[in-house]
């Protein structure tokens, strides 16, 4: 098997990224108007049950079988895979099955009492086949990512993006209506037949190119170190996705007691979940690339002890998470608006969107710090300052969302000082066990500055531009080329240079050795 490097992976990986955020960007567009904000805010309360449950049989299992399979392969176990995936699998079976025990003996429950719709009981039975074909896909890709050939699992996630719109959006189209708990199911409904069409082409990529029929028993010890990344990494999935949904399931009854009907609640939610939020998450592809990849190729130079190269993975990665989040997130905040009207047609005010981006900036920083720390095995720290995020923001989310005065700002508060309590922890780990800690500033303090002069002028030049061409779509183009002009240009003052992060060969001191890979 021809062993691809870092910087292919990223690269593949960031284009089906990229392709599939444009896919899912015009899935939300038709979601927002064939469902509207309250049916999305009601198949957000649903999802956070599927989110829960997912989380509890899967989060554990792909993580090891990513550092796994890039240990087993880097150590010269290539045939011991096989085994590996089917301990996976039985595992993975174990914890589903758990799921469906609790969901249907609980489903009344769960849906009236939590959920606060008897309705959404509905989904349950359709969920769970939709998780069970999920575990296939993403035991398979985690497979294919540990073993370098993203691409596999690339091209399955876009033909799984692809169905899943046209599944939905027709069944919305012919089957939607007004109910909220309608739309729900008819969403996950979609959902199911996507996952079966990317189950069904990852099991036949696993069959015919990464099976092997003649298995070589899995090294001493292997047990072990299985059982010490699934159990940390899924007790602390369930934890931090039960603290998550109980912040989202409380968040419409505490909006109530600020004065907000029901109906504004879901609202409200809705707009956060499938609106504002997929807008300034869109720089999350090339990110979000990094951060799958980065796990598997930290754990494999463990492996081979090579600390100078995680060294310099750690600080390649936390400096192109500075130079894309905020320079990005300050180029999106403050179009958002105008971006709101014309994708969804629902406003949102720049305040409210501004908060939003300080949150968005730190997920990428968790992002990337949560994966260098599973890649270096502190899988326990990283359940440690996740669950304490996630308590922070339950208690801020009770306290802040029911004050008049805050009413939504509160829930978006709560989330931001959450964030920043579990990325400063991952930092702090990071500073321990890596040399990253007297480079912080400089890592830190370029994007800002960049970011803080690309915010000021993006306002004066979409005023600019909107006078002079008179159109909305045109001015936010020209806007975007002209401010990403002028961040590079402000990147260059300060020194850095782009192609010390893309390029192969002979680096400075602030880049990676990507032909090492």
């Amino acid at each position: 098997m021809k062993h691809h490097g870092l910087l292919y992976s990223i690269m593949v990986l960031c284009a089906s990224n990229l392709g599939l955020q444009g896919l899912g960007f015009i899935y939300r567009i038709a979601l927002s108007r064939l469902a509207g904000a309250e049916g999305l805010g009601m198949y957000h309360l649903a999802y956070s049950v599927y989110a829960v449950v997912h989380a509890a049989c899967l989060s554990g299992v792909t993580m090891a079988c990513s550092r796994l399979s890039a240990e087993l392969y880097a150590s010269g176990h290539r045939n011991s895979i096989g085994i590996m995936t089917r301990k996976a699998a039985k595992t993975f079976i174990l914890f589903i099955s758990l799921g469906i025990i609790i969901l249907f003996f609980y489903r009344n429950f769960i849906a009236q009492n939590i959920l606060g719709d008897l309705t959404i009981k509905a989904v349950f039975p359709v969920m769970i086949i939709c998780l069970a074909l999920t575990g296939v896909e993403n035991i398979v890709k985690s497979i294919c990512i540990g073993l370098d050939k993203v691409e596999w699992a690339a091209s399955a996630e876009l033909t799984e993006q692809i169905v899943r719109i046209v599944s939905v959006i027709g069944l919305l189209a012919f089957f939607g209506g007004e109910n909220p708990g309608k739309v729900a199911i008819i969403i996950f409904v979609g959902m199911c037949i996507s996952e079966c069409v990317s189950a069904a082409l990852l099991a036949r990529i696993y069959k015919t190119k990464i099976y092997k029929p003649i298995s070589k028993p899995l090294p001493s010890g292997f047990d072990k170190e299985f059982i010490a990344v699934v159990l940390p990494l899924t007790g602390a999935a369930v934890f931090n996705n039960l603290l998550a949904s109980a912040s989202s399931i409380i968040l419409p009854n505490r909006l109530m007691l600020a004065g907000f009907t029901e109906e504004q609640a879901l609202y409200e939610l809705g707009v956060i979940s499938s609106m504002a939020m997929p807008l300034l998450l869109l720089p999350i592809a090339m990110i979000g690339s990094m951060c799958t990849v980065i796990v598997p190729t930290i754990s494999k130079n463990r492996t081979q002890g090579n600390s100078n190269r995680i060294n310099a993975l750690v600080e390649k990665s936390i400096g192109v998470t500075g130079l894309l989040a905020i320079p990005l997130t300050a180029l999106i905040v403050p179009l958002a608006p105008t971006l709101s009207r014309l994708f969804f047609a629902q406003p949102i005010t720049l305040s409210y969107v501004a908060i939003l981006g300080v949150e968005v900036i730190l997920i990428y920083y968790q992002m990337v710090t949560t994966g260098i720390l599973n890649g270096l095995g502190k899988q326990r720290f990283v359940v440690f300052s996740a669950v304490s995020g996630e308590v922070l923001q339950l208690v801020l989310v009770w306290i802040l969302a029911a004050n008049p005065k805050l009413g939504i700002y509160g829930y978006i508060i709560a989330q931001v000082m959450a964030s920043i309590l579990t990325v400063s922890c991952n930092f702090i780990c990071l500073c321990n066990c890596t040399d990253i800690k007297q480079k912080l500033f400089s890592l830190f303090a370029k994007p800002i500055v960049c970011g803080a002069t690309v915010f000021l002028w993006v306002r004066v030049l979409y005023t600019f531009f909107l006078g002079a061409v008179g159109f909305q779509w045109l001015s936010v183009v020209f806007t975007v080329l002209s401010s990403g002009f002028i961040c590079l240009f402000l990147l260059h003052m300060l020194g850095v240079k782009i192609s010390d992060y893309i390029r192969t060969g002979r680096t400075t001191n602030v880049s990676f050795l990507w032909s090492f890979y």
